[in-house]
C-alpha cells in the first residue's frame, strides 16, 4: 500500500508540471524546496549560481553554421534571504547579480563584449499549506508568488527599438546544397552567408554578409519592467525515494523602450534516491528533467520579434546534501535533449547549477 501511495504521488509530480519547455535566462528564480518547512522567526541566507554557455546557432530548430563563431556565457548569481513568518508562511528576498560574456556580429564585423552588474529583484511570499508525514511517508507542498522590480540596466534594449536593428535571420540564412530538409546531421544544416559565388571553381564576387545571432534582449541585465512570477512546488519521499516538482510562470509587462518579454513558463521534475540518510544528515542523488518555454516577444506597436520564441529541455544530475536541517548544498548539470527555437537564435549546450542555503 505505502509502495503504491509513493508511485502515485511520484506520478503526480511528474504530470502536474507541462510537458513543455524553459525561457529567458533572466527569468528563473531560486526558490528550491527549503532545508524543512518554515520555522517561526527563522531567517536563511542562500547563494545560487547558474552558469550557461549559448556557442550553438539554431535556425528555427535546425542546426546553423557559426561563421562568426558567435557565443554567450551567462552566469547569474542569485543571493537571497528569506524570513520565516509562521509554520506555513515566508517571505524571500532575491537579488541577482549578472556576469556575461560574449561574441557576436555588428556591422558585419565579429566583435567581443562583456556586461555585468545586478539584474532584476524579486520579493516573493511563500505558502506550505500541505505538510504530511506518517511513517516513512512525507509530503511538502508549497505556493509562492511575488513581484519582480526593474532594478536592472535595461539600456541595451534600446537595440531591439533601433529602426537600423536587423531582427532574425531572415532572407540571409538559406540551405546548403544537397540537403533540403535542413536536419542537424554532421554536416548539414543552415549556411550563414560564409559563400561567394562560384564560377569554374573560382571564387567571384563580394561574401554575404554575417548574420548577428546574439541581440540586445539577450545581453541585457534587466528588463525595465514590474513583472510578477507565480510559483508551484511538490515533494514526496517514501523511505529512500524521493521525487519532486516544480513550475514557475512568470507574468510580464511591458518594459524598457516598449519591450515587452513573453510570459514564461519553468519547470523542472526530479525523482531520485537517498544515498546516505541519518537523522540530521541526509544526501540523494536525482535525475532531474527541467525545461523552459515561452512565445515572442513584442515591441512597439505589437510588432513580435521573430528570434525569441524558444522551448527547451534539459536532462542531468543532481546532488543533494542536507546537514542538521540547517546547511542545504544542491550540484546540478543540465544537457539540452531537446531544443526548438524561432528563427536564428545561440541556444545553451549546458548548465551548470550550484545552490547553498543555511537557516539561522
Amino acid at each position: 500500500m505505502k509502495t503504491r501511495l509513493f508511485l502515485v504521488c511520484a506520478t503526480a509530480a511528474a504530470v502536474l508540471t507541462p510537458g513543455i519547455a524553459n525561457a529567458c535566462d533572466l527569468c528563473a528564480l531560486y526558490t528550491s524546496m527549503q532545508v524543512d518547512s518554515p520555522s517561526p522567526g527563522a531567517i536563511r541566507f542562500s547563494a545560487s549560481e547558474q552558469y550557461t554557455e549559448f556557442d550553438k546557432l539554431q535556425y528555427d530548430g535546425h542546426y546553423a553554421e557559426n561563421p562568426a563563431d558567435q557565443y554567450l556565457k551567462s552566469s547569474v548569481t542569485q543571493v537571497s534571504g528569506q524570513y520565516d513568518i509562521s509554520d506555513q508562511t515566508a517571505l524571500q528576498f532575491v537579488a541577482p547579480i549578472i556576469s556575461r560574456s560574449y561574441r557576436r556580429v555588428q556591422e558585419n564585423e565579429p566583435v567581443t563584449g562583456d556586461v555585468s552588474g545586478f539584474g532584476d529583484m524579486s520579493l516573493l511570499f511563500h505558502y506550505n499549506p500541505i505538510r504530511y508525514s506518517r511513517g516513512k511517508f512525507t509530503t511538502r507542498v508549497r505556493f509562492f508568488a511575488g513581484v519582480e522590480a526593474p532594478t536592472g540596466d535595461a539600456h541595451l534594449l534600446g537595440e531591439e527599438a533601433d529602426p537600423s536593428h536587423i531582427h532574425g535571420g531572415g532572407g540571409d540564412i538559406h540551405e546548403e546544397d544537397g540537403h533540403g530538409d535542413g536536419h542537424s546531421d554532421e554536416g548539414e544544416g543552415h549556411h550563414l552567408a560564409a559563400s561567394m559565388p562560384k564560377h569554374n571553381g573560382e571564387d567571384h564576387g563580394e561574401p554575404e554578409p554575417l548574420v548577428n545571432a546574439i541581440h540586445g534582449h539577450d545581453i541585457t541585465l534587466g528588463s525595465g519592467s514590474w513583472d510578477f512570477p507565480l510559483g508551484f512546488g511538490l515533494t514526496t519521499q517514501w523511505d529512500r525515494l524521493i521525487a519532486s516538482a516544480d513550475a514557475q510562470y512568470n507574468i510580464n509587462t511591458t518594459g524598457a523602450f516598449n519591450y515587452r518579454y513573453a510570459n514564461s513558463l519553468i519547470w523542472t521534475t526530479s525523482v531520485g534516491r537517498f544515498v546516505y540518510l541519518e537523522d540530521e544528515t541526509q544526501v540523494s542523488l536525482r535525475a532531474r528533467l527541467s525545461g523552459q518555454w515561452k512565445e515572442f516577444d513584442v515591441g512597439s506597436g505589437g510588432v513580435e520579434y521573430p528570434d525569441t520564441a524558444q522551448n527547451y529541455v534539459f536532462l542531468g544530475p543532481e546532488v543533494n546534501a542536507t546537514t542538521a536541517y540547517r546547511f542545504q548544498l544542491v550540484l546540478g548539470l543540465d544537457i539540452p535533449v531537446e531544443m526548438k527555437n524561432s528563427d536564428l537564435q545561440a541556444v545553451p549546450t549546458s548548465r551548470f547549477r550550484a545552490a547553498i542555503t543555511y537557516k539561522f
